[in-house]
């Protein structure tokens, strides 16, 4: 019943994407995750653009079954002969939602801010990501992530 409704929420999110095209989103893609993301699974993304300034940011869509009220990500993005790594800490409880919006299924949509106002340069871009959340008492990161269904990426042309 929950996978046929995330399908249901999935491909109507989807219509609404391809309806509503804005001008503004450069490259939007995702990665099916199945419920669960491995320690070892790394998420890569492609995509070729011209020289101008981006937002960069993923989509994550959990559901419930999410152990914990954060993510640490560890991105590695490659743009021309440069290579910004970085570590994403992302709260969902400060997620931009307020506590009386309704919620219309039990998948979470959140959108995590990778690099804003990124000068790009022509050709192609390549984005790689891997989770590393652990448990406080624990060095090692979780060998599988519950609750976790899709990892998308949106680079958008910058307002500023």
């Amino acid at each position: 019943m929950i996978k046929q409704k995330f399908y249901i929420t999935f491909i109507l999110v989807l219509i609404l994407f391809i309806s509503c095209k804005d001008e503004n989103i450069l490259y939007l893609d995702f990665q099916n995750l199945n419920g669960n993301w491995h320690k070892n699974n790394e998420i890569e993304f492609n995509f070729e653009s011209s020289e101008s300034v981006v937002d960069v940011s993923l989509i994550l869509r959990t559901d419930n079954s999410y152990p914990f009220s954060n993510i640490f990500l560890i991105s590695s993005m490659k743009n021309g002969d440069r290579i910004f790594v970085d570590t994403i800490n992302y709260s969902f409880e400060n997620d931009d939602k307020k506590w009386y919006d309704a919620q219309m299924s039990s998948i979470k949509n959140s959108k995590i801010s990778v690099k804003k106002l990124f000068k790009i340069d022509s050709g192609i871009t390549n984005l790689k990501v891997k989770h590393a959340i652990r448990y406080l008492d624990s060095i090692m990161p979780q060998t599988k992530l519950d609750g976790i269904f899709d990892l998308g990426l949106i680079v958008e042309k910058s307002n500023k």
